[in-house]
This record gives C-alpha cells, structure tokens and sequence, in this order.
C-alpha cells in the first residue's frame, strides 16, 4: 500500500522512505496517479486526508491564516485577487477533483476536514469556478438567473454549507481533541486553535438570512438547469501551461427534481433546528414529494439524502410516509398526541410484540395519572387502571424489577380491579410461551401473598386457564387460601382488667426548664422575656439562657461588651434582647426592634448602679448607635413615604455617628453602622459634610467622591474641573491587581486609598450601589460606569449614552487588563435598581436599552427604548420627537428578531430615509410568518410612498394578493390626501407614529 509522507527530501538528515511512497508533488507531475490512487477499495492516505494535505501544503507555502471580517457589506470583484502561483492553482485543482470524486459529499467533507479548511476549500472553489477571490462568510451577492452552471453549483454549495455548519455546530457543540502526538516546532495540519471554531460560527451565524434566501430564491427559479462538477471537469496543470483553463463541458447534467429535493431537506434540518416547524414542515413534504420521483440512492450523482433520515424528519414535523406501517411506538406517540386514543389496544399488541420500550409505557402511565389529579385531562373512568394492569403484564413477562405500587391500586380498586388485571392477563395468554405462562404464574402466587384478597383465589380456581398454570401442590395452597380461617382473640384482649395499679406522675425539673426555654425562644415581649430569665436565673450554670438557641448571634463588638457584664441575669436578658432584636430586623419588624432596645435601654439605667460606669456607658454609646442602623433601615423599607419630619434628627444621629471615628473617641461604631451613616447622607444630599469627611474606610472614601461630583454637577454643571479621584476610585476597584492600583493611585486621592485592596473597595461599591436612593448620585454613577464601558469596548456603534458623559476620559492605559463583563454586570444591576425607584427617568431608560442592546438582548433592548418614547411623549399625546440614534439601534433589534415589518417601517423615522436598507428588510419577510396580521397592521403606518411602491412590487413578485391590495389602498389613501396642508399631513404623520409605536409597546412592553 502506497503512502504519501511528510518529509522533505531536501532537507538533509531526515528519515529515509520507501521507494513505494507516493509524495506530494507526484501528483503534479503525473496526473493519471491520483486516479489511479483514489480509486482504489481502500487508499492510503484517504480522499479526505489528500484534500488536507493539498490545502495544508498551500498554506505553508504562502504562510496564508485564514481570516473572517466582521463587515456585513462586501465589494469584492472578479479578478480582484493576487494572481496566484500555477504551483497553488494546481494544488488547488487537485483538492477539488478528489471532492468532485467523492461527488461533493457535505456529510464527508464536513466529518473529516476541520472546519477552517472546509473554508480554505470552498474559497479554492470560488476562485476556480467564478474567478473570484473571497473572504468567507463575506459573499457577493449573485443574480441566479444570470450565473454559469459551474458559479451556480459553487453557490447553492456554499450556502447549503452555511446554513449545515451552524446544525452541525449546534448538534456537537464540544470541540473533539486533536487526535495526534505533538512534536515541538511542527504544526499539525488539522490543528484547531482553541476559539476559533465559536469565532467562525459566531460570524457565519449574522449572514445567516442570506444564505437562507438564496437557497429559497434557487427553489423558485424555473429556469436554472443544474449541472455537477465532475472529475474529469478540473484540468490538472502541466508544465507547458500558459494558462488555467476548466472543461466546463464536462459537468454532469443532473434532474432538477434531485438538485431541488437536496435543498429542500438542508433547509428543513436548519429551520427544525430554530424550532420553526411549519417552514420545515413544507421544506421536508417538498423533499418526502420530490425524493420519491427520484431513482435508487446509489443512482444518484447529487441528491445524498438517506432514506431513512427523510422518514425521520417526516415522523418529527407530522409528514405522512408513504408505504410504511407505523411501528407500535410510532402509534403510540400518535396516540398520546390524539388524547391516548386506542391506547389500549396498542398496549396489548405491545405485550406480544414487545417493541415499544417500557420507559414510553411508564411516562404514559404516569401522564395520565398526573392529568387526573390535576384535572388537565378528561380521559374514561378506568382507563388509568387498565393501563396500570397491561404494563404490570409487560413487566412480569419482562421478567423486570416490578416498580410502582400496582397490588395496592387493584387491592383499592375492589372487584375491578381484579377483573382489570386478569382481562389484561387474557388478552396475553393465549400467545404466551411456557417461559411466559410460568412467569405469570409465579407471580400469581407473589400477588396472592402479598393482597390477601379471598376473591383472588377463587378467581384463579374457577377458570381452567389460570388453574392449569399450576401444579397439585400448588392448587392445594391456593384451595387453603381460599377458606376463609376463623380469628380466635385471646382472653387477655377481651379483658380490660389487667390488675395494673395506677400510677400517678408528676412533672421532671428538667422538663419544667425545657418548656421555659421553649417559651423563651418564641416570645417577643420584653416584659415576658425578662420574667423568663429571671425564673432560669441560675439553674443550669453551664448553660446560660442565651445559649438556648445556637442562632443568637451578636456582632463582635457588642458580643465583646456584653460578655463582659456580670455573669447573671443583666448579662443573659441583655444578649437575649439583642439577638432577638436582630431577628426581628431580619423580618423587617422594625417596630419590635425599637421595642426591644427601649426595654434595654431602661435595664441599663436601672442597673446603672449595680455596674462600672464606664462599661454603662460604652454599653449605652453602643446600644444608641444600634438604634440608628434601626431607622437607617426603616427608612429605606418604608422609602419614599417615610415622614419628613423625622429626617432632620435622623441625619444628626448619622452626624454624630461618624463624628464619633473622626475624633477617634474609645468608643466607635461598628463599621456596617458607619457604612449605613455615610450611604444614608449621600441619599440626603450631605455632600458638602461628605466631602470633609477623613478617608480612613473605603465606602468613606468611594462615598467622599461621588459626593465631590455630585456637588460639581449640581452647583457648577460639571464645567469646572475633571473629578479625577472618583474617576481613580473605580479604576482601583475593576483594576486587575493590587500592585497595579497603587500605580495608577496618585496623591491626590488620599494617604490610604494606595493601600486600598481593589477586592474589598469592589465590595463596598456594590454595597453602596444597592443602597443608593439619591437621584443625583445615581445618575453620577451611571455616567462613572457608562463612560468606563464605552473606553473599554472602544467600539463606536455600540456605545451607551447617557448624561455627564463628558465629565470623564475617554481612554485608560492597560485597557484590556480590565474585565468588561464585571463593569456590563454592575452597570445592569445599577439601572435596575434606578429604574425601580425612578421608573420614568428618560435618560436612564436609553441606556438601559443600549447596555441591552450592546449585549444581544434584542428583545429588551427594544422594550426599554420604547418605554423611554412612551415617557418622553407622554403616552404619545404630543408629537414623536425624533431620535436618529435610538431609531437606528431599534432597527437592528427588529432584524435580529427577524421582524422585518416593523423595521421597515422604522426605516421611515430616520432623517433621511435609508431606502436600500427598507427594502433589504421588506424583502427579508418570509410568506410562512406566523404573524401576518400584525404585519398587515403595521402596513398601515407606512406613509413612504416609495416603500410602499416596493412593496407592491415584492408582493405582485410572490403573488401576494391581500398585502399586494393592502398596499395599493394605502397609497391611494396617501396621494389623496397629499392636497392637505402641511399642517394636517404632519399631524397625520404623527398620528400614524402614535399608532405605531402603541403597537409596538403592545408587543415589547405590555
């Protein structure tokens, strides 16, 4: 066997080879080898490794990587490319004569060509056919009508290609490894850098509409007459060629019935893959009607359909299959879909054939079971019940592992259920075998065992069928079962005089504790609570009242002060309240809570006496702050209808709070509380008092910031000076390391911000974000994350706009050490919590349509642009406004959410109305759209007459009537009312807008 090596036999040094070995460029210089080499049962190398060997050879020599590009226009031309070396050219012809041998079978190129290659391939193809030098997936459009047989097989190729990579990647999304041993400093030919694959995909899936309506406008055609390139069509260059020529007459006339019937089933497997079952529905009856004109699949030169693939996808879209008996699982499923009719005698041919996996049967069983009990079925009386019997049947004949509770449901069922389960045993019976009969008698022996139902006996005794199952021994048994024994009690049960004494009981210590502390763990009342205590004052030493319930826990601070009371009953009452107070702040009982500290706070100075004054007075210092946090966070759950009037003491209570550290006074507040203060001022618009405060915590220092800037945009409308520290401030947070934060840190931020973990400020960001309330601050710090993700993204047409935009750079060094997600998630949390609170803020509702919009959420993006129309045109009572930039951005939702109607008509809204790109998307509209009348609805709010001259014109093409008359209505409509005034047309417009637009929240956003 012959075997074409990689060494190269002008590099000295290398591994000697058999004079047997065939090498690459052989195939060059002798043309009749590759013929001779292909044809063979089984060559080695194979067709598929030849193709990768010639294209891999080609690259290396040209040091060619494959490229995409990411525009959706293309003005390639023929004859653009670099003239190409006749060496290439022939490696080229070479790789496409073994496709043509292996007469351009996707299902083979695609299994053993890594898909790189497939498009090098198809490029190779294109320039040899067409004369046309491409990037992949950037492909001109062609005129069907108008092509060469051999450009319009390249097309129908490439594009049936497409739309099968995007099944097939969908199909096997894992990426198998590359089945070789890797020797440093050689790449392997079939080796696939990691992400590549998903960035090819991710690139042929934006032309995907394309390629689908080129394949369905070659279906329409009448008038094409497809040939296939066949072997001897690719001339093999020699060395006196002066140039590259083709045998075109040498191409294979092909029936047009099997060039169609291809098509039609690629593009049935891609619409079932997208869910939309009535398109492929038609493609595969079109594909079912046109294969059964067709010969023998051996026969066929193009056509690789297998027929039983084609009987699949019939059975999957509800396709009539000629000529074949449906299966027992085939009527199962058509009967479980048809409201389980003749389910019955389905499962008991089921029990003689056994064909249909008990797996189907259980889900079946199990269905109706749960259809009766929720009441979503209507099926007969006893259907569940006979059902039940005939998979017990199956079961035992099976001779499988018998689940599910079936001798209750019959025991339950009385005489019905006995009769059920032996009609399902006849309906076996007369077809079983001696294995079958046996197994059913052993079973009729476990049933009766396991029942202890008289009848049951009986019933088997008095049919000749069931007796004959057993044996003289066996009848016996069941003869004693079926007499009934007669139950003598005992005389001690029929006594109740048993010479017991009574016994009186009385009541444990312990269990008197227990009920105490059970008491003591449920109750809220102060007053209770310190009875309780008092009465389990010393009981039990080692265990405490406040160690009753193991969730009682104290922050460490107060822990640490209340641990150091007295041991006794001050100590115990004061961690019960505190830990209970907790409790109730976690519930949102604020009102308990402030029931609970006010009784601690009178314990306090009634024991003021008993106890150091200065821990008295630490306890007291402590126990106040605590109930600032208490109506820091009654404020925010009863926000916005919390009294005014008691705001002003609140924010000195925060004052004094955080006076309290900046003093460094030996009692501090705990640092949640201090967090809660400084949030709490930023929501009153303290900025001023912010701005002075000493930045020795991080939420201080992050707050202090947004407060300057704040304070800027307020007073000074953001046109003084550039807030550098909150600007530094987030850097340090999304930074990617410490080390790099203390770099970017400067001295105009603060003495400890340098030392500030990015980790822990990210942390009290977050913090203060989800307690932000302040309209001011919130639209500062939208603007801080907006700005930061457009430096970062650095794409012109996906930037987020909002307001204060200016007030930040517009680049960073080390860009792409930062982590866009993180900064995309952050910014979507803020927005959402915005708009909760402030859910008409016009501003903030465009920017959430473009972060949406920006991340491929088509649908959401669309539903937030129109909410900040209906906001700014107050439920459209005054005239639409224009907004170029956010109608542009609703035109691309709509294309990628293949509504192509309402895109049209948006086409209308921009300044100057973009006609190529209207009728692009008018055409783009698929006949089979489920909602068609909401697209006649939206041709209503058409007033272009241009476009609706298209539209005539697209649907006389299709034959589209009703739209064709549609149209035609509106636009005579149009020209008569063009003698209105100006004023009246452009009210008429704007009520055309209005009826639009409402018909667009109806869709996106009710």
């Amino acid at each position: 066997m012959s075997r074409m090596m990689d060494v190269d036999l002008l590099r000295p040094g290398t591994v000697p080879i058999s004079p047997d070995t065939i090498l690459w460029f052989e195939f060059l210089i002798n043309p009749s080898l590759l013929a001779n080499h292909i044809s063979k049962v089984s060559p080695d190398p194979s067709p598929t490794d030849l193709i990768i060997k010639f294209i891999s050879i080609n690259n290396e020599q040209k040091d060619n990587d494959i490229k995409m590009i990411e525009t959706d226009s293309s003005d390639l031309k023929p004859n653009g490319h670099k003239k190409s070396s006749y060496r290439s050219v022939a490696l080229k012809i070479l790789s496409l004569k073994v496709a043509a041998h292996l007469k351009w079978n996707l299902d083979i190129l695609e299994t053993k060509l890594p898909l790189p290659m497939q498009l090098i391939f198809l490029q190779n193809l294109f320039q040899i056919t067409g004369d046309i030098a491409l990037e992949i997936p950037n492909v001109p459009e062609f005129p069907i009508d108008s092509l060469t047989d051999q450009l319009l097989f390249t097309v129908v190729l490439y594009h049936r290609w497409h739309l099968r990579s995007i099944v097939n990647r969908a199909l096997n999304n894992k990426q198998s490894k590359p089945q070789f041993i890797h020797i440093p400093g050689i790449q392997e030919p079939t080796y696939v850098a990691p992400g590549l694959i998903d960035d090819i995909i991710r690139k042929l899936e934006a032309h995907i509409p394309y390629s689908v309506e080129v394949l369905n406008n070659v279906l329409q055609s009448n008038d094409i007459k497809p040939k296939v390139l066949t072997f001897d069509t690719f001339q093999i260059l020699t060395e006196d060629s002066s140039d590259i020529k083709q045998n075109w007459e040498n191409m294979q006339d092909i029936p047009i019935e099997e060039f169609k019937c291809q098509i039609h089933y690629d593009l049935a497997t891609f619409h079932l893959l997208r869910e939309e079952y009535k398109i492929a529905q038609y493609h595969i009856t079109q594909a079912r009607d046109l294969f059964q004109t067709l010969g023998p699949e051996e026969t066929m030169s193009y056509c690789m359909i297998k027929k039983v693939n084609l009987d699949g996808y019939c059975l999957a879209t509800d396709v009539s299959v000629e000529g074949k008996i449906p299966s027992l699982t085939q009527r199962l499923h058509a009967s479980v879909k048809d409201q389980y009719t003749d389910i019955l005698e389905i499962l008991i041919a089921d029990n003689v054939a056994k064909e249909i996996p008990i797996v189907y049967r259980d889900n079946v069983e199990l269905d109706i079971q749960g259809g009766l009990i929720n009441r979503k079925i209507v099926v007969a009386r006893d259907l569940l019940l006979k059902i039940q019997c005939l998979n017990l049947v199956r079961k035992i004949v099976d001779s499988d592992v018998i689940q599910g509770n079936y001798i209750a449901e019959i025991k339950s069922a009385d005489t019905r259920g006995l009769d059920y389960f032996f009609w399902a045993i006849d309906s076996f019976l007369s077809n079983a075998s001696t294995t079958d009969k046996h197994r059913i008698s052993r079973y009729l022996l476990h049933f009766m065992a396991m029942a202890d139902i008289i009848e049951l006996p009986k019933y088997i005794l008095s049919n000749k069928n069931y007796s004959s199952l057993f044996n003289a021994e066996e009848l016996c048994e069941i003869k004693n079962e079926a007499i009934p024994d007669e139950i003598e009690l005992p005389p001690l049960l029929m006594n109740n005089d048993w010479n017991i004494p009574l016994i009186t009981y009385t009541q444990s210590k312990k269990f008197h504790i227990y009920k105490l502390e059970r008491c003591l763990i449920t109750s809220y009342n102060p007053i209770e609570i310190r009875e309780i205590v008092l009465e389990l004052d010393g009981k039990n030493p080692m265990n405490p009242p406040w160690r009753v319930n193991s969730r009682w826990e104290l922050p460490i601070p107060l822990q640490s002060v209340v641990m150091s009371l007295p041991r006794g009953f001050y100590q115990d009452y004061s961690y019960i309240l505190l830990a209970k107070s907790r409790e109730l702040t976690s519930a949102k009982n604020f009102k308990g809570t402030k029931a609970l500290l006010s009784a601690l706070e009178k314990e306090i100075e009634t024991q003021n006496s008993k106890s150091a004054i200065n821990l008295s007075y630490k306890f007291s210092k402590l126990l106040s702050w605590e109930s600032v946090l208490v109506e820091i966070l009654n404020y925010y759950n009863t926000w916005p209808a919390t009294h005014e009037s008691d705001i002003p003491k609140l924010i000195e209570q925060c004052k004094h709070c955080l006076g309290a550290v900046q003093i460094t006074d030996h009692v501090i507040p705990r640092q949640e509380i201090i967090e809660y203060c400084t949030i709490f001022l930023l929501n009153m618009a303290e900025w001023d008092y912010l701005c002075g405060l000493e930045k020795r915590w991080s939420h201080c220092e992050f707050v202090a910031t947004i407060s300057a800037v704040c304070q800027e945009v307020i007073k000074f409308k953001g046109s003084r000076k550039f807030p550098k520290a909150a600007w530094d401030t987030l850097l340090i947070a999304f930074g990617p390391s410490r080390d790099q934060a203390q770099k970017r840190s400067s001295s105009n931020i603060s003495g400890n911000s340098t030392n500030t973990n990015s980790k822990d400020l990210m942390a009290s960001i977050l913090g203060t974000l989800s307690r932000l309330r302040e309209r001011t601050a919130l639209t500062v710090i939208i603007s801080l994350l907006a700005r930061l993700h457009n430096v970062l993204r650095d794409e012109s047409s996906l930037e987020l706009y909002t307001q204060h935009l200016s007030l930040w750079p517009a680049s960073i060094s080390n860009a792409n050490s930062y982590n866009i997600r993180t900064i995309s998630e952050f910014l979507l949390q803020l927005l959402s919590q915005a708009l909760k609170y402030y859910p008409t803020d016009v501003p903030w509702l465009r920017v959430m349509g473009d972060l949406n919009f920006v991340l491929g959420h088509h649908g959401s993006a669309m539903k937030y642009y129109l909410q900040a129309i209906i906001v700014a045109n107050e439920l459209f009572s005054q005239p639409v406004r224009p907004l170029q930039s956010v109608y542009w951005r609703m035109i691309k939702c709509c294309a990628h959410l293949q509504c192509y109607t309402q895109a049209t008509v948006l086409c209308q809204f921009l300044e100057e109305v973009n006609y190529s790109l209207a009728f692009k998307m008018a055409s783009s509209e698929q006949k089979n759209c489920a909602s068609a009348d909401a697209m006649d609805a939206y041709y209503h709010c058409i007033w272009d007459t241009t476009i609706l001259e298209y539209l005539i014109h697209l649907h006389s093409k299709r034959g589209e009537h009703h739209r064709k008359q549609l149209a035609v209505k509106i636009i005579g409509l149009l020209e008569l009312n063009s003698n209105n005034n100006e004023e009246i047309q452009r009210e008429a417009a704007n009520i055309r807008k209005a009826k639009f637009f409402r018909a667009l929240a109806k869709q996106y956003v009710y």
